[in-house]
């Protein structure tokens, strides 16, 4: 027995003197942040080798491996001297320090991720990718042969860095392209944008303190809060001081203005907006008030829509940050090129205070799968945020939902929020052989083309779009590239994830040629001619081609594939009765607005179906009722119908009441429906199409009248009540 074992101790030592494993030293008494980092090399260097990672804390062992393994030494270790390594520098929160020599590599870093994003790094530097929480790379390498590499320093351009995409709401996927974690942003914000309802709500103060409230200019609103009541400024100051009751270790809390345009039009608020030349002022002035007695928490404000204009004779206090935000700016040309006033206002802004954030917006927020080639601009935007010193940034894409590109998007923004100087057109290339193969020329040509000709039909590319309306979106284009990527995707063979990849990449052009086919006569014929079974099938495979895909909403309000197919084919049979229609020649008893569809009466029998977007296919009247005259091909009616939207967001409410009437002269009618509609609160966007089959089909009919009266003024429980709301028609249909 005592054989065996002394020849299983000699077997072992004989084991160990020829292992060829990593070791990894940390100092002697590591910081918690040093033993994670660790643990995460450790664990990658496993799956690289096959082999066992030695992790210890005992400098002296160094000497006796040096020239057997490959070495990582953590932070400041004693061993730094003997391998001939230099001591690191102080470091800043996330920045980290690298080094390598001889095999040897020196990591420290500052704060707590400083160190393990210094791993991240040295892992990339021997080829791991994680390109999505679902796709990574992690070479197999017989031998480990850590990279030569003289001292060098990291450190974020932007020491805040949140990406709203959906690979970043992975933990291990945020830490490793070195953001901000969904966790640790839980952490750290007690409150986030758009809180003046919560902090001074409108159904428990409205009824009895309308004077809380914004004015209007015709009445008081919930919309926004009246800043210059000073009670309104205790209300909010203590309802904060109960949150933060509730959530002590938060850092950052917004006390913003809610999303929409309804701010305080007061003499007292009025007077303060012109002092201040923004409403900015009069917002920074409550803000500070409320900052004041909260020093040690970062209040937070947004800088948005109304107040986006930087004021003059204030400056927000020292622990009060500014979010900017860039909704309105046109995404086909760099902020500096197509949105020059933002500009102006990032370069305000940033002579007023240090504590500056950035709210940037780069998706198609209307269609999250729809072409939206607005690569050329991310770099040059996010150098111009950096060049005025943003300490923050937020990049919103389509949050918790995949869509176009989003993983190549989301890779490639991160490296760009960590360094906007880096070489884009690497990181993109290397992204793309890693992620689709053989198939990313395929894709470089899609992107390439598609950004060409935006390029050469003016550069227009807004974040609330339609296919139908983006003059770059060639049928041409469109269909070459569906062609050029089906086959890429063939050629992958049994690479299957490979293909579901580059399917993902085609669907943005399926969505377009379909939404396109809408206003199209010739494609709109095509489908009008085909079955509901053919048409069924068709949207099916794009709804499963999505399930595939990932893609579980089209755009930002939960739309599924499923529920556009169904609208697709309820778009379909409502052409169909379109098609048909005998009504012609509206004549408008009250002009349209101008605005849209230029005000033409003819939108209204053109034939054209309109959806869910008042701007396009409708007709539109502010505070007006429409009354429409049509004449009928044929003396006989038996249906009528007439469609109306509904977006109360966008102060567009369906009429409350509508009313069909016929005539044989045009000058006698006599009334054959009649309907009234309740309008209730409602958020989301709607069609409802009143309808009248007539008991008994009159001869003589030549006339149909529509009467839709407006409600006339937003709702009293409406953010602007008040105002003069719209009603939006399409297509009067007759039988």
């Amino acid at each position: 027995m005592r054989l065996t074992l002394v020849f299983f101790a000699v077997l072992c030592c004989f084991v160990q003197a020829g292992a060829q494993g990593p070791v990894i030293w940390l100092p002697a008494d590591p910081s918690p942040a040093e033993q994670k980092a660790a643990g995460v090399l450790a664990h990658y260097l496993r799956e690289m080798t096959r082999e066992e990672v030695l992790v210890h804390d005992q400098p002296a062992t160094a000497e006796k491996w040096s020239r057997k393994r490959p070495i990582v030494l953590f932070g400041k270790h004693p061993a730094l001297e003997p391998f001939g390594l230099d001591t690191p520098p102080a470091l800043a929160d996330d920045a980290y320090f690298l080094q390598g020599k001889n095999n040897v590599f020196h990591i420290a870093g500052g704060g707590d991720m400083g160190a393990e994003y210094g791993v991240y790094d040295l892992l990339e530097r021997l080829g791991c990718r994680k390109y999505s929480p679902r796709d990574s790379l992690i070479p197999f390498v017989g031998r480990l042969v850590l990279p030569l590499l003289s001292p060098v320093t990291q450190k974020p351009a932007f020491p805040y860095r949140e990406l709203h995409y959906e690979p970043a709401f992975d933990e291990d996927w945020a830490r490793w392209h070195r953001l901000k974690t969904r966790h640790d942003k839980a952490q750290e914000w007690g409150l986030f944008v758009h809180t003046f309802h919560v902090l001074c709500p409108a159904e428990t103060y409205f009824s009895e303190h309308p004077e809380y409230f914004s004015w209007n200019g015709a009445q008081r609103s919930p919309g926004q809060l009246c800043l210059s009541n000073d009670t309104v400024r205790q209300i909010v100051a203590a309802a904060l001081r109960e949150k933060m009751l509730e959530k002590p270790e938060a850092t950052y809390w917004s006390v913003s203005q809610d999303d929409n345009y309804d701010f305080c039009k007061c003499p007292r608020c009025a007077a303060s907006d012109a002092r201040y030349g923004s409403p900015a002022g009069t917002l920074l002035t409550f803000v500070n008030a409320v900052a004041a007695e909260f020093p040690d928490k970062v209040i937070s404000t947004l800088a948005y829509q109304y107040t986006r204009k930087a004021p003059v004779d204030i400056r927000p206090a020292p622990n009060v940050s500014i979010c900017l935000c860039s909704i309105e700016c046109n995404r086909g040309q760099p902020i500096t090129e197509g949105c020059r006033d933002f500009a102006r206002d990032v370069e305000e802004w940033a002579t007023l205070t240090d504590n500056l954030m950035i709210w940037d917006y780069v998706v198609q927020f209307r269609s999250y799968v729809s072409p939206f080639p607005n690569w050329h601009t991310l770099q040059p935007n996010l150098r111009l945020f950096q060049k005025h010193g943003v300490r923050m940034l937020f990049e919103q894409g389509s949050g918790g939902d995949r869509s176009e590109f989003s993983e190549m998007r989301a890779y490639l923004l991160a490296k760009l929020m960590w360094n906007p100087q880096v070489d884009m057109d690497s990181i993109l290339l290397d992204f793309g052989k890693g992620y689709y193969g053989s198939a990313q020329p395929a894709v470089w040509g899609y992107i390439h083309d598609l950004t060409t000709s935006l390029s050469a039909n003016g550069n227009h590319l807004w974040i609330y779009d339609i296919p139908q309306n983006e003059r770059f979106l060639s049928d041409s284009l469109l269909r070459t590239h569906f062609l050029n990527l089906m086959y890429a995707e063939r050629r992958l063979g049994a690479d299957t994830a490979r293909q579901n990849r580059v399917l993902a990449a085609r669907l943005p052009i399926s969505f377009a040629r379909a939404e396109r086919a809408k206003t199209d006569s010739v494609a709109l014929r095509e489908i009008l001619d085909d079955s509901r079974e053919q048409s069924q099938r068709g949207l099916q495979l794009f709804v499963d081609g999505c399930k595939t895909a990932g893609f579980r909403n089209l755009h930002e309000n939960r739309y599924t594939p499923e529920a556009y197919m169904q609208d697709y084919l309820s778009f379909i049979e409502k052409q169909r009765m379109a098609a048909g229609s005998r009504a012609h020649a509206p004549v408008l008893t009250t002009p349209a607005s101008a605005t849209y569809a230029k005000g033409y009466p003819n939108e209204l029998t053109n034939r054209r179906i309109g959806e869910t977007d008042y701007r396009y296919n409708w007709l539109g009247f502010q505070g007006n009722d429409l009354q429409v005259t049509v004449q009928v091909q044929g003396d006989t009616c038996s249906e009528i119908s007439v469609s109306f939207l509904q977006d109360q967001q966008s102060w567009v409410f369906f009429p409350k009441r509508v009313v069909f009437e016929v005539s044989a002269d045009g000058v006698h009618f006599r009334q054959v429906h009649a309907e009234d509609i309740e309008i209730v609160p409602d958020g989301k966007k709607a069609t409802k199409t009143v309808g009248a089959t007539l008991a008994a089909a009159p001869a003589g009919v030549r006339f149909v009248r529509v009467t839709a009266t407006n409600t006339g003024t937003c709702p009293g429980w409406h953010t602007c009540n008040g105002n003069p709301c719209w009603i939006f028609a399409d297509e009067v249909v007759v039988w």
